[in-house]
């Protein structure tokens, strides 16, 4: 992950999002130099999994829940051997804004499944992985 570059992790599927009903612009999901150092700040022992589990989160998360806090928010959790990834996802939409916009994460950081039940007991969840 180079913090002086965008990093793009891949594309999200737009149905897991279409409980939201709003209309996204694009599919691609970017990593920006700034949210890269904030991650590599904030959560430094989190920025491999962030490397190595990232895309897969985008690609086929676990959970996508809806951020009740901040607007055109979703959380995507992605589960994997002794932990829980979750990626703060700010999403492009059609209504309004610069066409050049791209879905872009916000943070990423690990959370522990005390807190991932916590988090489906208060946010609406728009997708579940069966």
């Amino acid at each position: 992950m180079d913090s002086e570059e965008i990093w793009v992790l891949g594309k999200l599927n737009a149905s897991l999002v279409t409980a939201m009903e709003f209309p996204l612009q694009t599919d691609e999901v970017v990593l920006t130099p700034e949210r890269a150092t904030h991650i590599r700040l904030r959560h430094p022992s989190d920025v491999y999994l962030l490397e190595q589990y990232g895309p897969m989160a985008v690609r086929s998360p676990d959970y996508v829940l809806l951020d009740e806090k901040n607007a055109e928010t979703v959380l995507l959790i992605k589960n994997i051997s002794d932990t829980n990834c979750n990626m703060v996802l700010r999403l492009a939409l059609l209504t309004g804004g610069n066409p050049e916009k791209k879905k872009s994460i916000m943070t990423f950081h690990r959370i522990r499944d005390s807190y991932l039940k916590r988090l489906l007991s208060r946010q609406k969840t728009l997708y579940k992985a069966e």
